[in-house]
């Protein structure tokens, strides 16, 4: 009896798995910049292998900033069959997104970039008002504003990187006004500095995500303003802009003044080795993983729940010369392959109760495998 309840149970553990690899999910990734995006490049690849492990069709679109080209290709995941979208809010259409998508049956899944306020109280949350709209998967951007802020301005006293009176004077070079990632990562900046209470931000510039635009700032700010010792700033690549703009000055980083950005790109810890930037806060770049995970789950028998899942926000952390070192090849070469994505999965492991899409999770699986 024992050894016929154990082949019934890996009966039906195969029959479950040619079920689900049967007829593929396809999901659809809309990218809002091109193919070599600093950030969204790496979030592309990580979500792709997340995709073969799973045995999803996982295509991946780039609107390249386009606003027309959202809907566009909403129209064309219609065509192409898609089972479900996964797409940020750029230019604030996410809300007339969701409508469209509620009228073509389109499920939805929110990622990156969030409704902006006004938006949150028309939509209500996912599943409520538009029950295509399954959830929302953020990254914590208020913490990594703060935690970078934090950083910054205890380095820059450390190396007494102060004005006359004792004061850490900053700057901050933002994304875009509109985007609400840029907006909640300047006032987890604003808090670290109401927390520290001897550190004053004298200006707020915006560089919408551009390296030239970031460097072409920061050049005018920093001869504006001389006694600025913290260039804060929203991104790592606007944080590279700052770092050419004031060498071009004269000013080293680490000595004269200190900077940092977001995203945990290659061309980020790169920098930081070369110590062109102080430290990077990021991980958000494997959410678009995460988000194939969550679909593939609910598509496979455990919906979403969208009260819970709403709130949810993937944790940011600051890099450490460590994980610098482990990850910055892995980014390089595009190779997550050493990562169990199956084990994330609710559907293939029935035991598993809470999700762990910390980027400290991946770390550790990660030093493992060295």
């Amino acid at each position: 009896m024992k050894h016929f309840l154990i082949t019934l149970f890996l009966l039906l553990n195969l029959f479950n798995a040619i079920s689900l690899s049967a007829h593929p999910l396809h999901f659809a990734l809309f990218s809002p910049r091109d193919t070599q995006d600093a950030f969204w490049q790496p979030a592309e690849e990580f979500a792709k292998q997340t995709a073969l492990q799973l045995n999803i069709k996982l295509s991946i679109w780039h609107t390249k900033g386009s606003k027309v080209g959202m809907f566009k290709l909403l129209e064309k995941a219609q065509k192409n069959n898609v089972d479900a979208v996964i797409f940020p809010n750029v230019g604030k259409l996410a809300l007339q997104m969701i409508k469209e998508a509620e009228q073509q049956k389109m499920p939805l899944l929110l990622l990156n970039a969030d409704l902006r306020d006004d938006d949150i109280v028309l939509a209500g949350k996912p599943q409520q008002k538009y029950k295509y709209w399954l959830a929302s998967l953020m990254p914590n951007d208020h913490q990594a504003g703060r935690l970078l802020g934090k950083h910054l301005i205890e380095q820059a006293r450390d190396k007494n990187l102060v004005d006359k009176n004792g004061v850490v004077q900053i700057i901050a070079i933002n994304g875009a006004i509109a985007d609400t990632p840029a907006q909640q990562r300047l006032a987890g900046l604003q808090k670290a500095i109401e927390e520290d209470g001897n550190s004053k931000l004298i200006r707020i510039s915006y560089a919408y995500w551009l390296q030239k635009s970031a460097q072409y700032k920061a050049a005018h700010l920093a001869q504006r303003y001389p006694e600025t010792s913290v260039f804060w700033t929203a991104s790592d690549m606007m944080t590279i802009g700052v770092e050419k703009a004031l060498a071009e000055l004269g000013l080293i980083q680490g000595k004269d003044y200190l900077t940092g950005g977001v995203d945990w790109s290659r061309e980020g810890l790169v920098a930081i080795k070369k110590n062109q930037m102080s430290t990077s806060v990021g991980g958000h770049f494997m959410d678009a993983a995460w988000a194939v995970i969550m679909l593939y789950d609910h598509f496979n028998g455990l919906p979403l729940n969208a009260s819970s899942f709403y709130q949810f926000q993937s944790p940011m952390s600051l890099i450490s010369s460590a994980d610098i070192d482990l990850l910055l090849p892995h980014l390089t070469l595009h190779d997550w392959k050493s990562i169990n994505f199956r084990l994330r999965s609710k559907t293939l492991n029935t035991q598993l109760q809470h999700y762990d899409f910390s980027s400290a999770s991946v770390l550790d699986e990660l030093r493992k495998t060295q």
